[in-house]
């Protein structure tokens, strides 16, 4: 018997799954050496790698087993995606046992058949993870009511758009990272008439933990929450450092970046600072009670930013009204007359707060000159 302790090396087995549209493939094409497995015809406007389009499973198992055969020309096998693989076992199940359909078998066992195909690839699948070839299975999402078997009533969750009795445990079971992914939502209600509006609806993002609205997992400790980006598990594939969770901290991949100035107007430079335009009434380092109005806005996702930002503000020291307008202004963004919350909602976020290690220490900089 041989005792072994520590981590150990292994390729990725990952499922990502959403719902339609919200960029699975895009995400999947990202993987080192990716060759996809296109059973739905997802990846036919995309430069990417992929074998012939399967027509049935006996397809789809001969490209597994060739991968198996040939694992030093791949570097991430991609089934896009998994659901659709499924609808290719039900039709080999039917064709064998001369049916049109799985239900035509009693007791449920058409599933329990169609259960047993997809073992036979997932051992194969597990076979080419053995020999250092990652694996990611791409899934559509559907929502279903959930009743947990010791509670009262059902809820709906989004879940696998897989047989959830016979394919979707095993597929589940079997991968180390599962990722629903999805469009962030706001619900807002309204204070007069208490109706509820979705708001927001663009932004992409990624869970990696179990919730009771949807299945989630993994085994390398992320954060629940990302934004739907790979260079936020890039690091389980070896190509950067590990990230943080989804906060206001984050830093991204080129803090402030070369964004173009307003096209009106001349940028100023914090030298250019009126003498009586830094006067705030305020004693050095006493923080203000409230957020002011040039970090606020009529917008609901900006004034939601600004709010954000204002908490960064007030919990780093950077409460000066003009510093962060004049660090802005010497990196050439905005003039030094603009407020901030005229800026656009893409710089507040990814500039301002996604770079904000890099904003605070310039601000914190330009505070500490300030002659008052």
């Amino acid at each position: 018997m041989n005792i072994t302790r520590g981590k150990m090396k292994s390729a990725v087995k990952m499922l990502v799954y959403g719902p339609e549209g919200v960029g699975k493939t895009t995400f999947a094409a990202q993987l080192p050496g990716c060759v996809f497995i296109d059973t739905e015809g997802s990846t036919k406007h995309m430069d990417v790698a992929r074998f012939d389009p399967p027509t049935d499973l006996n397809d789809v198992t001969d490209m597994i087993s060739w991968t198996l055969g040939h694992t030093d020309q791949i570097g991430t096998l991609v089934i896009d995606t998994v659901d659709w693989l499924e609808k290719l076992i039900f039709s080999k199940v039917c064709a064998e046992k001369e049916i049109s359909n799985l239900e035509d078998i009693p007791y449920g066992k058409g599933y329990v058949f169609a259960k047993q195909k997809m073992q036979q690839n997932m051992e194969t699948l597990e076979a080419i993870v053995a020999r250092g070839v990652n694996v990611c299975l791409v899934c559509h999402s559907t929502i279903r009511k959930f009743e947990q078997p010791d509670q009262m009533g059902s809820y709906d969750r989004y879940m696998l758009k897989l047989n959830e009795k016979n394919i979707a445990p095993i597929v589940k079971e079997w991968v180390d990272l599962m990722l629903f992914v999805n469009y962030r939502t706001d619900i807002i209600t309204d204070e007069k008439t208490k109706t509820k509006k979705g708001t927001g609806g663009q932004k992409r993002v990624m869970y990696a933990n179990h919730s009771a609205s949807w299945d989630a997992k993994n085994r390398f400790g992320l954060p629940d929450e990302m934004p739907f980006d790979f260079a936020k598990i890039a690091h389980l594939f070896g190509e950067s450092a590990p990230v943080e969770a989804m906060t206001a901290e984050e830093p991204p991949k080129n803090p402030m970046p070369d964004l173009k100035p307003p096209s009106n107007g001349t940028v100023k430079t914090a030298a250019q600072l009126p003498a009586e335009a830094r006067k705030s009434g305020k004693k050095k380092n006493e923080p203000p009670t409230t957020r002011p109005a040039f970090l606020q806005s009529d917008n609901a996702d900006k004034d939601a930013l600004l709010d954000q930002l204002w908490h960064l503000m007030i919990r780093d020291g950077v409460y000066e009204p003009t510093v962060i307008p004049a660090v802005v202004a010497d990196k050439g963004y905005y003039d030094l007359s603009t407020p901030i919350n005229e800026y656009d909602t893409d710089f507040i976020e990814g500039c301002l707060i996604g770079a904000w290690e890099t904003v605070r220490g310039l601000a914190l900089t330009k505070q500490n000159d300030l002659p008052f």
